[in-house]
């Protein structure tokens, strides 16, 4: 399966920027979709010779088909010269191939080999020949806040080879895994790279061939091609972490191949052992962020970043077990993007400190709140397929980790991993289902049926708080539809002494006695324990919940040329729509969401925020100084004109650089505020102060 970075399959790849850059999130799929212990396999025995200059790749595959299956699928773009069945005999092209146009939930043109008319509706020998002419440009892939952008399935040129699985040029069938032996010819300098393990390497008259060979089941099979220099190192007998870099670039290696192993050390103590020969890390000329069984495939840009080989790159070798090897039954949702969330990017904040672990699990709230304030874009997590949007990152990563998260808490850390270890090895290239997991947590069907077959999340209310000499009482209410939840209650007692205590509250309201002398301060679930609907009181303005809305009103006072022109520049790439317009001053009388850019003293007097002044082109920021010379502040603010709303507010201190803040701002949603540095480099950031909660008294 190949998912996106910091992240799949069916809409297959999202871009790694998710988590960091990567604050919008990022990874998609659902594993290879379908797979069962009685999944049918294809043996695959390919040959491929690639015509650079020509952009054409010339195959033969040939095939050891299973019974049963109906048709296979193939790319549009292939042109077949011979098709053989059982004894070599050959079959008319004609006769059992037939195009099927674009439908929404297969993705476009593809063509469809009928089993049955081939004579092989009982399994056996199929070859297929075919040449297939790629040269999809890549100057418009581009990663967005939340989609990748003209993503491409497959080219070939001077620039590099890549063919996704999605362009069919193999053949796959509905419900079907399929293994791997290729033989692949390309000019001399045009190193291969694709799962599994390469067992033969030889350059000969100005060739080279490769020989790759993948005996574990997967879905389909990605392959890349440039000119790497390659570097391969054994971690032990039977496994090596490789790089495949576009240039010579010694310290970028190094760190990768650390990373490597510090990571496949850790989740094989953690999941058990590392399924494959290798892990490679690949270089593209090209923006993407995929994750393969055994390599990822990130742009350059992204892969010299200096925060991505300690947080997504991790998520990625995580998805070596969940996803690539633990397939996803899609008949209960897709778990493993909010699985392989908990085990890399939430594990990693774990590491750093509860702090931090409960300021992710608070920004994963958030996000639900501002991306899924609308009924009509949630969705249950057994309908989760792939992320596409901001909604269904929320649902799909965020609240299935919360999921996992919940069920750590009620069985407790060990018995938690020990049944992560026993599903991982129970499942190892065959599919699991969340049903498989809540099974060996010990948890039932109640825990299943509110938290995967429900759209929502509780809400709680905290009302008749007493402190008594030697205890608190306290009443707890939820809202329809109700929950069986194990709420934590943080106390605080004489000497600024905390207990934690879970009470049960499975009606609509209940009241509940701690014994705590002197108690002093009573909080319900302060750390975000629950995932539950955050109380607007909790939440302050953050750039998130402008992303969270479909439709936005761009604001300039008098805009006069050039900001007129970059403000549209902006206003167009932060919609990602060539019709949004820009308004002189006019604050929107309906539902959209303003964004205003450059404010004039009036304006900016309006949108106020603790903490900010701005005199000129200076900003005074939490007592720090910034000039609009060297950098560009974006915030977000109460909406003046409609409580309960929030506006964003860009401060740029130059016309040419507002276009480029629209995508810049985009990874960064969790955050309040930020400076952006006028040249490269990351923004400094933070969040306003949240309002009281109300799900905290004090005596």
């Amino acid at each position: 399966m190949t998912y996106p970075l910091g992240s799949g399959r069916p809409h297959a790849r999202l871009g790694i920027l998710t988590a960091c850059v990567l604050a919008a999130g990022v990874c998609a799929g659902a594993g290879n979709v379908g797979a069962a212990p009685s999944t049918p396999v294809l043996t695959h025995e390919v040959e491929a010779v690639f015509d650079i200059d020509g952009h054409t790749v010339t195959l033969s595959d040939r095939l050891i088909l299973p019974a049963g299956l109906d048709h296979l699928r193939l790319g549009a773009g292939l042109t077949f010269t011979r098709i053989s069945g059982p004894g070599a005999a050959p079959l008319d092209a004609a006769a059992i191939v037939t195009r099927v146009e674009d439908v929404p939930e297969q993705g476009g043109p593809w063509q469809r080999l009928d089993v049955a008319a081939a004579g092989l509706a009982g399994g056996g020998e199929l070859l297929i020949e075919a040449h297939g002419t790629f040269h999809a440009p890549v100057d418009q892939v581009e990663f967005s806040r939340e989609n990748v952008g003209g993503e491409i399935s497959a080219t070939i040129s001077a620039e590099g080879i890549y063919l996704s699985s999605m362009s069919g040029w193999l053949a796959t069938a509905d419900g079907a895994l399929g293994t791997y032996d290729l033989r692949l010819d390309t000019p001399a300098g045009y190193e291969t790279v694709t799962q599994g393990q390469r067992i033969e390497h030889l350059e000969s008259g100005g060739r080279l061939r490769t020989r790759w060979r993948s005996p574990d089941p997967s879905d389909s099979l990605d392959l890349v091609a440039n000119r790497f220099f390659v570097t391969c190192e054994t971690i032990r007998e039977g496994l090596e972490s490789c790089t495949y870099l576009l240039s010579d670039d010694p310290p970028l290696r190094a760190t990768y191949l650390e990373r490597t192993r510090a990571y496949i050390a850790m989740y094989e103590e953690m999941i058990g052992p590392y399924p494959y020969a290798k892990f490679a890390t690949v270089e593209n000329w090209f923006p993407t962020g995929y994750g393969m069984p055994s390599y990822t495939l990130l742009g350059g840009q992204v892969l010299r970043l200096p925060f991505i080989p300690y947080t997504s790159f991790g998520h990625e070798i995580a998805h070596n077990w969940w996803g690539n090897s633990v397939f996803v039954d899609p008949a209960e949702g897709n778990w493993c993007e909010g699985l392989t969330t908990w085990c890399a990017d939430y594990h990693y904040k774990e590491l750093e400190g509860a702090p931090a672990a409960r300021e992710y699990r608070r920004n994963l709230l958030k996000d639900y709140a501002a991306y899924v304030d609308d009924p009509a874009k949630d969705f249950p997590l057994s309908a989760f397929r792939s992320r596409h949007s901001g909604a269904t990152r929320a649902v799909g990563y965020g609240k299935s980790m919360m999921v996992f998260h919940m069920a750590d808490r009620l069985i407790g850390r060990e018995r938690f991993l020990a049944a992560l270890r026993d599903v991982a090895a129970a499942h190892r290239f065959r599919a699991a289902a969340w049903s498989d997991f809540l099974g060996a947590f010990g948890l039932g069907d109640d825990f299943a049926a509110q938290w995967l077959t429900r759209t929502g999340a509780p809400s709680l209310a905290l009302a008749d708080v007493r402190f008594e000499a030697g205890a608190v009482s306290f009443r707890l209410r939820q809202g329809e539809p109700l929950y069986t939840l194990a709420v934590p209650v943080r106390v605080t007692g004489p000497g600024g002494a905390e207990t934690e205590h879970v009470v049960t509250l499975s009606g609509g309201e209940a009241s509940f006695t701690l014994p705590v002398a002197g108690a002093t301060r009573l909080a319900v679930d302060p750390d975000c324990h629950l995932f539950r609907r955050l109380d607007p009181a909790e939440i302050e303005p953050t750039i998130s919940q402008v992303f969270g809305s479909d439709r936005h009103a761009f604001i300039v006072d008098a805009p006069k040329e050039p900001l007129a022109a970059a403000a549209l520049a902006f206003a167009r790439a932060f919609a990602e729509s060539d019709t949004a317009v820009v308004s002189d001053g006019v604050w929107p009388a309906d539902d959209r969401t303003a964004v205003v850019l450059n404010p004039g003293p009036a304006l900016l007097a309006r949108l106020t925020a603790p903490g900010l002044t701005v005199s000129g082109r200076t900003i005074f920021l939490e007592g720090r100084r910034f000039s609009l010379d060297a950098a560009d502040l974006v915030y977000a603010a109460a909406d003046p004109e409609r409580p309960g709303r929030t506006a964003l507010v860009v401060l740029c201190g130059s016309p040419e650089r507002l276009p480029g803040l629209a995508d810049r701002v985009s990874h960064y949603g969790k955050y309040s505020w930020l400076i952006l540095p006028a040249g490269q480099g990351r923004p400094e950031r933070g969040n306003w102060a949240a309002g009281a909660s109300p799900l905290l008294a004090v005596r």
